[in-house]
């Protein structure tokens, strides 16, 4: 008798669990299949002032009567996008702070197409991408609130006037829990102070990742980029892809990316005639790369300068007349001493004799003399010249040693053309005009000069020989 009652009591629990099956079964339809993709909670998607067609909303009370949520027009410049936000009216003005339910529903097959039951956690993530004026307090998936399975990124502490949001701040939520095969609902609370509510959903750009996804991890060198699905990666950081496979079950993977720098060091630095850096002896900007340890090439770039080291030539013989003055000049150095103590640059010279000076630089030290003697003191011009580059009367120019207050030469072709002019006594003409050769023949030359206050004016010809 006792056997009897258990077979009943297994029997009663067995077709129990038939009769919960085929109700599971028959509330959910196909047997297979993939969920709705996140961009099917996009809202606004008719013209601003009509009904959304997916979202509903209730004001104050998740039991509150819901009815067809509104595309808002007139958006603020502070809100992104400033389209697809919906509300309880074209405006969504208000009055005080309130709480504002958006309200979808949704169906998913009995399992997914890897056959895992929509009933289990993980079967479906959903990635959506939210934004709100206030913020987001709550949302709801079948009546459970899902903040705890969100890592705390939902409440703020002062839903209503959070610290530093705007309606431009986005809060990415992975919905992956107490979702079901069949009817579902996504409530989505709002915390508004007054004067506008309003929600935009779309699908999350950087989606988080689901619990089940795989992890990998690599490195590349800064510069470089890799392909992560439809990401291009340069930065450092986690990224999540979802893969189609061919049987139809995706691949989850969250990517652990990082950039190692490349080590960029420049060098602007110089050297002494003769010497040299890191093997280089001529000035110039050398780029070298070098391998690293991480793999990532370093690169040097070095700017390179030579300092000459003095090199003042000894014994150079120059004119002075009478009454003239003479001003040395031996270059530039980093010091200069001269036969008579002075440290001055330069000097002037008023007599004849020999005259010394030592200069210095970083690189060295050298000595150069200037013997002054009587100069060519009356003024003279040559008859004729041979600009060949032999360095034998390859100029025309006045030929003395007297200084003048002012001076002016100027060389004329046989129809009247200048082709040489200056104000300088030390230069002279080379026989060319706008850097091309002018022909042998005949040239008039003038020169007007001013010394002790008296003006000059001397002429004449020249004849340039080729």
């Amino acid at each position: 008798m006792r056997r009897t009652t258990v077979c009943r009591f297994y029997m009663v629990f067995f077709l129990v669990g038939v009769l919960q099956y085929q109700e599971s079964v028959a509330q959910c339809s196909p047997q297979m299949g993939a969920p709705p993709p996140a961009s099917a909670f996009n809202t606004g998607q008719v013209a601003p002032g009509a009904n959304d067609p997916k979202w509903t909303i209730a004001l104050d009370s998740i039991t509150g009567q819901y009815r067809p949520a509104i595309v808002m027009s007139g958006l603020p410049s502070i809100y992104y996008n400033r389209t697809n936000w919906i509300s309880f009216s074209p405006s969504g003005e208000h009055t005080s702070n309130r709480f504002f339910f958006y309200r979808m529903s949704i169906d998913l097959p009995c399992f997914n197409l890897c056959g895992k039951s929509y009933n289990e956690e993980n079967a479906y993530c959903l990635n959506l991408d939210l934004y709100a004026d206030n913020s987001i307090y709550e949302i709801f998936i079948n009546g459970v609130p899902e903040s705890a399975n969100l890592g705390g990124i939902i409440p703020l502490s002062n839903p209503f006037n959070p610290a530093n949001h705007t309606p431009g701040d986005k809060t990415t939520v992975s919905l992956c829990k107490n979702w079901k095969a069949g009817a579902n609902t996504i409530i989505i609370q709002i915390a508004s102070s007054a004067t506008v509510a309003g929600l935009l959903v779309e699908p999350a750009i950087s989606p988080l990742p689901p619990p089940d996804a795989d992890s990998v991890s690599t490195t590349i060198c800064e510069g470089e980029a890799i392909q992560f699905g439809n990401l291009h990666l340069t930065k450092s950081g986690y990224y999540f892809q979802s893969f189609p496979m061919p049987s139809g079950c995706d691949s989850n993977v969250v990517l652990d990316l990082t950039v190692h720098p490349r080590s960029f060091t420049e060098i602007d630095t110089s050297i002494c005639e003769g010497d040299n850096y890191a093997g280089y002896t001529i000035g110039g900007t050398y780029t070298n790369t070098f391998a690293s340890v991480n793999g990532c090439d370093s690169v040097r770039r070095l700017v390179l300068s030579v300092r000459e080291k003095p090199k003042p030539e000894s014994g150079i013989t120059i004119g002075l007349c009478a009454g003239d003055t003479l001003l040395i000049s031996p270059g530039i150095y980093s010091s200069y001493l001269w036969q008579d103590g002075s440290t001055q640059d330069y000097l002037v010279v008023k007599n004849t004799g020999l005259y010394s000076v030592t200069v210095s630089n970083s690189c060295g030290s050298a000595t150069k003399q200037y013997q002054v003697k009587e100069g060519i003191c009356e003024t003279f011009f040559p008859n004729a010249f041979t600009p060949n580059n032999d360095r034998k009367n390859d100029v025309f120019k006045i030929l003395t040693d007297l200084k003048f207050q002012e001076f002016q030469l100027s060389i004329y072709n046989r129809w009247g053309q200048q082709v040489f002019n200056t104000k300088n006594p030390l230069l002279g003409w080379d026989g060319y005009l706008n850097n091309k050769e002018q022909p042998s023949g005949t040239y008039i030359w003038r020169c007007i000069f001013k010394r002790s206050n008296l003006v000059t004016q001397l002429k004449g010809t020249v004849i340039l020989i080729r």
